[in-house]
């Protein structure tokens, strides 16, 4: 009996409601800074200073990921999460696997590009503690997310040396018979 790839379909979901999440957020339009400071008006204890930074982080960051190359690794993403669904379900699991560890490193790229926009965005805080934290929870988010992808990386290529050996077992099995 032949083991089913639960492994590739747990991942491939997750990684469509990531690309679902990502397609809507590039379709709903970037807010404008009075939107923005009207959301952000009920927050409590800080000073004006710090409502105009967070204001203006926020509409860059918003424009960050309304960005051409931003669209493009999205549209790219979902494109691949699609691929290897429908590989999956055609039983082509080797290039599943190829799809997903390609959407991953897709990922991974996307992480470091938002990083990097995100550092542009934070020149826009003028309050220094406000923009250390932002910073310090910036590298944190990105760091996390890399590990987390390198994790899923490393659980595909782990279950790809599996799938191998089992198949040269087996035709070592067979070439005795």
């Amino acid at each position: 009996m032949k083991k089913k790839p639960i492994y590739l379909w747990v991942l491939l979901v997750l990684s469509a409601l990531i690309s679902a999440m990502s397609l809507f957020g590039i379709l709903s339009p970037v807010p404008s800074k009075e939107a923005l400071g009207a959301s952000q008006a009920q927050v409590q204890g800080i000073s004006a200073q710090q409502l105009e930074d967070t204001i203006n982080y926020l509409h860059k960051t918003a424009e960050l990921s309304h960005s051409t190359v931003n669209i493009v690794l999205i549209i790219l993403s979902a494109i691949l999460v699609v691929a290897g669904i429908v590989l999956l379900v055609r039983n082509h699991l080797q290039y599943a696997n190829y799809a997903y560890i390609a959407y991953v490193l897709l990922a991974i790229v996307g992480s470091i590009y938002t990083y990097m926009g995100m550092q542009d965005a934070v020149q826009a805080i003028r309050d220094e503690t406000l923009r250390l934290g932002t910073e310090v929870l910036g590298k944190g988010t990105t760091i996390l997310f890399v590990v987390i992808n390198v994790l899923f990386l490393a659980i595909v290529f782990y279950k790809m040396w599996r799938q191998q050996k089992d198949l040269s077992e087996e035709v070592e099995t067979e070439e005795l018979a």
